[in-house]
């Protein structure tokens, strides 16, 4: 793994391109707003030109947002709160948001996670890690996910699988992808990946599935 410094180097230039496209669509947007009429303002032409910059203005937040929590994290920017919390309530709050704020269904998955499981750390990053991990099953593909948590001897342990996982399950480091994702959701893995790390935990392949160690403290 290259150093700290070149690391955030790499990402910081990764993210000032990834911006680059969405940027200039809002800005093309609301220049072209700024000149219409004001009746045209209201019609059709002119929602498409709306919902076009707030896609891409979502796109870029994601992106910024994403990239300067992983700096914080790095930097131990953060205070973070560590509490006791069964595994089970991180699960269930996690597939709640990405039901209620990115749309995505999740009936239908398995989830088979013991209430006594229990993990320690703050409850709201640890949330925010595991709906990356699962928004990045379950993304481009419909089928179920199933989950399946179990207490380990130094915390609790949750496996992730998918009967159509993502190809490559673990992405390339986000230099070395593609660029233009159109939900700014490039850096996500590598975020979940520092957030576990942070709490003591990990997030690795295991037997075609995504494994979560996660301590209790």
């Amino acid at each position: 793994m290259p150093p700290a410094g070149k690391r955030r180097g790499k990402y910081l230039g990764f993210v000032a391109h990834e911006i680059k496209n969405p940027l200039a669509t809002a800005l093309w947007s609301c220049d072209l707003l700024k000149r219409m009429d004001t009746a045209d303002r209201s019609g059709p032409r002119a929602e498409k030109m709306v919902d076009a910059s707030l896609r891409a203005l979502r796109r870029m937040r994601r992106l910024v947002d994403d990239f300067f929590t992983i700096e914080r994290l790095n930097e131990h920017g953060y205070e973070l709160h560590s509490e006791t919390i069964e595994l089970r309530s991180l699960v269930d709050a996690a597939m709640a948001a990405l039901t209620e704020k990115d749309g995505m269904a999740t009936q239908g998955w398995s989830v088979d996670v013991p209430g006594q499981v229990l993990v320690s750390g703050d409850v709201e990053m640890l949330r925010r890690g595991l709906r990356v991990v699962l928004e990045h099953m379950a993304k481009g593909s419909q089928a179920p996910l199933t989950l399946v948590g179990h207490a380990a001897p130094s915390g609790g342990e949750l496996m992730v699988r998918s009967s159509e996982p993502p190809d490559p399950l673990v992405p390339p480091v986000p230099e070395e992808r593609p660029s233009g994702d159109p939900i700014g959701s490039v850096l996500g893995y590598a975020l979940a990946e520092t957030i576990f790390a942070a709490h003591g935990g990990s997030l690795q392949e295991r037997e075609g599935a995504l494994l979560i160690a996660l301590p209790k403290k």
